[in-house]
């Protein structure tokens, strides 16, 4: 992309941007506050979130807070001077899933979860069948389809699965949404949990469902992409029984900052975060896997029997088993 192009959204009105696509600022002075948040405030072309000790270019707070790429940020700055682009939340172009080229194997996504991530193989089959994981076919990165309250995929999450690790939102996904999961008999929810990423939030469910031996009841899981809380506010607000935000957010500082800014902004909610001795709930479900309990020992066995499935497979020139394939060679796995 053009530098003069970056650099010309990086010096746009932001303020101006965001007034004419409908985002509620009041005037300060020289400065503009957002009416949901007293301590978020802008300048023609930077906004500085003092609850969290943050601030940024008008490119950063498309990216981190308005669900655009960096594409399609410096598109609608550079744009937004001859033209007004609406927000996510408005007119503009309606996210459209058909129009991503995605792979119906998704086999490098499923070992990617599994081998990186330690997520269980019930989970990730789960997610495929539900159409709620998909790969995308150009980079391979994973897909996760989100959906509103009517059932339409109106975004997605990406989550780059190769050297290069990325987290972000697909371009045109609706504003206010978020990947989830529904674990209800009647579509209707007493809680909605809030994520940092879909992984965490698939990590959180692997963990209740397969070692706590809690199967969760009536709750919506939700990944916020981030900490955003017009997902909370609108994911709450959207689904049927109005349920109450759980946060389960990461043992970090950010974590911290966003737990205080939802206590300013008078949201009631309840905690559930990770044990004290892990960073997120994926680290939590990794250590999990690698301590010496049987569980344990039991996944480890298991690991190491698809490390020499691989192995023996490229060994022979055969093609790579499937994962229904593998799955058979593990169960025949004993604990020592």
């Amino acid at each position: 992309m053009n530098r003069d192009l970056i650099k010309k959204a990086r010096q746009a009105n932001l303020a101006k941007y965001l007034i004419d696509a409908g985002i509620p600022l009041i005037r300060n002075g020289n400065r503009y506050k957002h009416s949901e948040h007293d301590s978020l405030t802008f300048t023609e072309n930077a906004y500085y979130w003092n609850s969290r000790q943050e601030h940024g270019n008008a490119i950063d707070y498309l990216v981190k807070y308005m669900n655009m790429d960096f594409i399609a940020a410096v598109d609608a700055l550079t744009n937004s001077a001859r033209e007004v682009v609406p927000l996510l939340n408005n007119t503009v172009t309606t996210f459209d899933i058909s129009q991503i080229l995605t792979n119906p194997d998704t086999q490098k996504v499923k070992t990617y979860l599994y081998r990186q991530r330690k997520i269980g193989h019930d989970t990730i089959e789960h997610l495929i069948e539900n159409n709620l994981l998909q790969q995308e076919q150009r980079t391979n990165n994973a897909l996760f389809l989100i959906y509103d309250e009517k059932n339409q995929c109106v975004g997605a999450e990406m989550q780059g699965i190769t050297a290069k690790r990325f987290k972000g939102i697909k371009a045109n996904s609706k504003y206010g949404y978020g990947f989830n999961i529904r674990i209800s008999d009647d579509n209707c929810f007493d809680y909605a949990l809030f994520f940092e990423s879909a992984i965490d939030l698939i990590s959180f469910m692997d963990y209740k469902q397969n070692y706590e031996k809690k199967p969760l009841s009536r709750c919506l899981l939700i990944s916020m992409s981030g900490l955003k809380l017009n997902v909370v506010r609108h994911m709450t607000s959207a689904f049927a029984g109005k349920p109450k935000p759980v946060i389960c957010v990461d043992n970090d500082a950010a974590g911290d900052a966003f737990i205080a800014d939802l206590e300013q902004e008078n949201v009631d909610f309840m905690l559930c975060r990770p044990d004290d001795s892990h960073k997120d709930w994926n680290d939590q479900i990794a250590a999990i896997k690698s301590v010496s309990t049987p569980i344990a020992r039991l996944m480890q066995n298991a690991l190491m029997a698809t490390d020499q499935i691989w192995k023996t497979s490229v060994q022979n020139g055969t093609d790579i088993m499937t994962t229904e394939e593998i799955d058979a060679e593990i169960s025949a796995v004993k604990l020592p």
